[in-house]
């Protein structure tokens, strides 16, 4: 039994139905800030009745009110799960849940109407009808356990009644406890008897003295009697005393004495702790009577490095998938969205139309498109996961150098437009991640966001532009006049994507992208120069001389295409790539140089910022 389906509406974020699709094990959502993803969680907290951290409350901030002028709440709230996979066992436990075959359904509603103590009346069903018998026990079947974001750990595992070491141990014990007789209550009364009797500690004489203080003071009428001892010889409050402490590395034969409080434990690793305690309960093989397991998470990357958090998630995956839990986590970082399976991962995106979820194992990746982007998405790329628009490039060139070409190519725009038309001044504004493929794998990466067959499947619903090189031979010398055939194997998705709502392939005019920026207006001039003088520190003087000559001539508008061709070529054949970017980059920075950009970068930036198309 799982979690399978979660239909939400008029909650919080979610104004319109809502329905997301999980899988069992592992799920995780990605997505910016603001696009629901704790949400779905409190969601679903409030449907399975967890409320270890005070969410069973409906408060009016609950009900969806869109950001329009005059826009009032909604009337209700809805929240349906759809549950997968019953086992025979689970279909006559969760008999009146059941619906179909193998399946099963929860719902509640909550009007938008206080009762006179303040309350929203909800209404929490089973199955197809409203009106069937509702069990409130079936909830001592399912075990929910919820962690926060910013969670105190050492509260949690610190001693008292809601300690989590306590719960575990309870659950550990829990046949011997129906039987009524626990060995940790025999070994502590006995313990307690040593104490008691032992007259080496001064227990028994610090007892006596109590006892004749108190009948000196008010008398045997009066008086109480007492009794020194450990701990009460009852299991609950005896685990509820006991406390988790730590030593910084896993060393065998490690003296008790050297163990410290968690206190004086990092946050990071104090996480760790209280979730590797949640873990032991959730996989305790003895807790047999709990149908369904789900553990919560909202970003477990708190207080970790990226190898711990990589770490983590591997084997929050394994564990869920060994164990039968269902594990549900968010999070913003991308080196955690990186380190699973893509099947896992589930992408949310707020627009104007709503809120989406589309896990990217429903986007119709192929098996080589699938096993592509798994190896490729490292922390780096998976930013895509996150942003609000994509650019997709070859190469650390038009990484390094696309966010400076960006901003002039945003402020001419800015400036020659209707105020109410302008954009975003910088890539970094517009929340557009820059993805540098290392080649020309758009078919891989495009396939998130739109259909490249005839097949239709879920899609991002984000922007996403590539920019590509026409590639024609490397000893060719193309012109504006003198257009050179590419040998590019993704040209024709240029012609396929087009007709997509949110994916585009941006291709130049001539041969790569350092060339066709040579040959705009008199950028060949600033090109060289940087050139030039990399060469001379480069220990090459020979050729700084020469692309320094280069640079001096004359680069008018009016200077023949053949003349800037050769000195394109020249400054193609005389660079690295990735230095030379940076270079030129900085450049662009700090001296106000004057830099014509081709139409088809300017373009590309403008599709990402959001230009309607």
């Amino acid at each position: 039994m799982f979690l399978k389906t979660l239909t939400i509406e008029g909650y919080k974020h979610f104004g319109k139905q809502f329905q997301v699709d999980f899988v069992k094990g592992l799920n995780v959502f990605v997505g910016e800030n603001g696009s629901g993803k704790s949400a779905v969680i409190d969601a679903i907290r409030l449907l399975l009745l967890e409320d270890e951290y005070g969410r069973g409350g409906i408060t009016d901030a609950d009900f969806h009110r869109p950001f329009t002028k005059g826009s009032t709440r909604s009337s209700g709230i809805t929240i349906s799960a759809l549950f997968g996979e019953l086992t025979k066992e689970e279909m006559v436990a969760f008999h009146p849940w059941v619906v179909g075959t193998e399946q099963a359904t929860l719902n509640l509603e909550v009007e938008n109407k206080e009762t006179s103590r303040g309350w929203f009346k909800r209404v929490l069903w089973g199955g197809e009808s409203r009106a069937s018998m509702f069990e409130r026990e079936l909830f001592d079947r399912i075990n929910c356990i919820y962690l926060p974001p910013l969670r105190d750990a050492e509260a949690k595992l610190r001693e008292g009644k809601g300690s989590r070491l306590a719960r575990l141990l309870k659950n550990l014990n829990q046949k011997f406890l129906e039987a009524g007789n626990p060995p940790l209550v025999e070994e502590v009364k006995k313990f307690n008897e040593a104490l008691a009797t032992d007259k080496n500690k001064g227990i028994e004489q610090a007892n006596n003295l109590i006892r004749t203080a108190l009948t000196d003071a008010i008398g045997k009428v009066f008086g109480q009697d007492t009794l020194i001892q450990f701990s009460e010889s009852n299991f609950n409050r005896i685990v509820e005393n006991l406390r988790l402490v730590f030593f910084p590395t896993f060393k065998d034969g490690t003296e008790r004495e050297l163990f410290r409080g968690l206190e004086e434990n990092s946050l990071g690793y104090n996480n760790l702790l209280y979730l590797a305690t949640v873990l032991a309960e959730l996989s305790n093989p003895t807790a047999n009577d709990d149908y369904l397991r789900v553990l919560l998470i909202e970003e477990p990357e708190a207080h970790l490095h990226p190898q711990l958090q990589i770490r983590l998630l591997k084997y929050l995956e394994r564990t869920a998938t060994q164990s039968g839990m269902q594990v549900i986590v968010t999070t913003h970082s991308p080196v955690l969205a990186s380190a699973v399976s893509l099947d896992t991962v589930i992408h949310l995106s707020s627009t104007s139309g709503g809120t989406s979820a589309v896990a990217l194992r429903d986007c119709g990746l192929t098996k080589d498109s699938d096993a592509f982007i798994s190896r490729w998405l490292d922390a780096t790329k998976s930013t895509l996961l996150f942003a609000k628009a994509v650019i997709l490039v070859e190469g650390i060139a038009e990484t390094l150098l696309l966010p400076a070409l960006a901003k002039r190519i945003l402020k001419t725009h800015n400036a020659a437009c209707d105020p109410q038309q302008a954009l975003p001044e910088s890539l970094e504004d517009a929340g557009v991640a820059v993805i540098n493929m290392n080649g020309i794998y758009f078919k891989h990466f495009m396939q998130l966001f739109c259909n490249l067959d005839a097949v239709t499947t879920k899609k991002l619903p984000v922007r996403c532009a590539g920019i590509t090189d026409r590639d024609p031979p490397t000893d060719s010398k193309p012109t504006p006049t003198n257009i050179v055939a590419g040998t590019n194997p993704a040209l024709p998705l240029e012609a396929v994507v087009a007709i997509s709502t949110n994916t585009r392939l941006y291709v130049n005019t001539l041969k790569t992208f350092e060339y066709d920026l040579a040959m705009e207006g008199q950028n060949v001039k600033a090109m060289l120069s940087v050139a030039a003088r990399h060469a001379k520190q480069d220990g090459h003087p020979q050729i700084a001389k020469a692309l320094g000559a280069l640079a001096r001539q004359d680069w008018s508008e009016n200077t023949a295409s053949n003349t800037r061709a050769e000195a394109a070529y020249e400054l193609l054949t005389h660079i690295e790539k990735g230095e030379y970017a940076q270079l030129l980059a900085r450049r662009l920075s700090r001296i106000p140089t004057s830099l014509a950009i081709p139409n088809y970068i300017t373009n590309a930036v403008l599709w990402a910022c959001g230009k309607p198309a």
